[in-house]
């Protein structure tokens, strides 16, 4: 009989696999392809194949390895409140403030919730991601979205 030793990576694991099986199943009308002619549903069916692999062996490795921890933690209630309100926040701020401001004061704002990480690195991580994210965004992929809007007004002279 196995036991687990990881609980927490158990049932991580095994939300991994539902939540594939889930998009897998969402996703059944969608017509597959092959690689050289993916349709729609050829994108989404490997990402969730992916998302149950890396599900699989997260669960194989909580079999494996203990737990560090012999007390369950505190519900970080700060922590789930700003990673469920970021995605509402860029949606609301993204139209005037445009992507690297919002970028950058959301991963500082959400990195607020981790008692591992510290305001410079926040900053740092912050800067570094809204500058990909313009270039990867604006310039690589030439989205319609502007890398400051109308609420900076030094934008419209620079950008």
């Amino acid at each position: 009989m196995l036991k687990i030793r990881n609980s927490r990576d158990f049932f991580g694991g095994v939300t991994m696999i539902v939540t594939g099986l889930l998009f897998i199943w969402f996703g059944r009308d969608l017509e597959t392809g092959n690689s050289f002619q993916m349709g729609p549903g050829y994108f989404p069916k490997m990402l969730s194949l992916l998302l149950m692999g890396l599900g699989v062996l997260i669960i194989g490795q909580s079999l494996m390895v203990g737990s560090e921890d012999d007390e369950p933690e505190a519900w970080n209630w700060k922590a789930y409140g700003l990673v469920i309100a970021a995605p509402i926040g860029f949606g609301l701020a993204l139209s005037g403030l445009g992507l690297a401001p919002t970028m950058f004061l959301l991963i500082v704002w959400v990195a607020t919730a981790s008692r591992y990480a510290n305001w410079r690195h926040s900053i740092f991580l912050g800067l570094f991601l809204a500058v990909c994210s313009v270039l990867l965004f604006t310039k690589l992929l030439s989205l319609p979205v502007s890398a400051f809007g109308p609420w900076i007004p030094f934008s419209t002279s620079f950008f």
